[in-house]
């Protein structure tokens, strides 16, 4: 398994790596790419800034919640051809474990903070498909051992985005796949050994104004030997120029599941939307 996980590894640092390639051009999709200020578009390089709340309801014995408020920031880097996206994130976990009426968890504080560098090493304009790859940096900075994992990871990552697919304007298909593993951990904590599955898919409205999605998610615990999934939907709208607002409830699935469901409020704010063909799309 650790064999495997430096094959991934190194497979993704090498994708990112390749040279950009020719691009030819559809000035129709750039054109409404272009228009789009809503940051859902997961290879919009923009520079912008996101307020979010995630309240979860805990799958525990008792009662139980954790309340995850995170601030994140998205700057594109090199003329728009990478882009740094960094996380920090204020929480509040309460839960009564072993159902004995009282809460044997009950803490609030700093949790871990994560860094993502992205890039499109390939972008196929006339067939409308991309190819993203990145790395994910998650520090152990949370202010209590229950707030986090205890564990400096890496996250390598790939993900390719179907631009209109089957012909449906405003729409776009995005599968991903992200191998999450530790390098080092504190003493005492548990290694971080996981897959994580994602399927991003999107439908925004033609003024550019509204959208929607539906994102299922499947996690693969290989160090613990678990497995569990969720869906996420998600709908939001633009309430100025570059401010947006959404709602995303989720409902958890499996035995080995962490909640049982969640919702999220969250906002947005975009300042410069880069232009596609940058090669990233705007």
């Amino acid at each position: 398994m650790k064999r495997f996980t430096q094959l991934v590894f190194v497979l993704v640092i090498g994708l990112a790596c390749l040279s950009m390639p020719v691009l030819a051009e559809d000035a129709d999709l750039k054109a409404a790419l272009k228009k789009d200020k809503t940051g859902t578009n997961p290879i919009n390089f923009s520079q912008d800034f996101r307020l979010y709340n995630e309240y979860q309801f805990l799958n525990v014995a008792g009662d139980g919640f954790n309340n995850i408020t995170t601030l994140e920031y998205r700057h594109p880097l090199a003329d728009g051809k990478w882009q740094l996206r960094a996380r920090i994130r204020g929480v509040k976990i309460q839960a009564d474990t072993n159902n004995d009426g009282s809460d044997n968890l009950d803490k609030s504080g700093l949790g871990d903070i994560d860094i993502r560098v992205l890039t499109v090493p390939y972008l196929d304009m006339p067939n409308k498909f991309a190819v993203a790859v990145g790395l994910e940096v998650f520090l152990p900075s949370a202010s209590d051992d229950a707030l986090g994992t205890e564990a400096l990871s890496l996250g390598p990552q790939v993900f390719g985005v179907f631009f209109t697919p089957f012909g449906i304007p405003g729409t776009l298909i995005a599968p991903a796949y992200q191998h999450r593993f530790s390098i080092a951990v504190e003493s005492g904590a548990e290694n971080e050994h996981k897959g994580l599955f994602d399927l991003f898919i999107l439908w925004t409205a033609k003024d550019k104004q509204t959208w929607a999605l539906l994102n299922p998610q499947m996690v693969l615990d290989y160090e613990q030997d678990r497995e569990f999934g969720f869906v996420e939907v998600e709908v939001g709208r633009m309430i100025g120029s570059g401010h947006s607002i959404y709602v995303r409830p989720s409902i958890s699935i499996g035995r080995d599941r962490p909640t049982d469901a969640s919702i999220e409020i969250g906002y947005k704010i975009i300042w410069l939307p880069c232009e596609l063909g940058s090669p990233v799309a705007a």
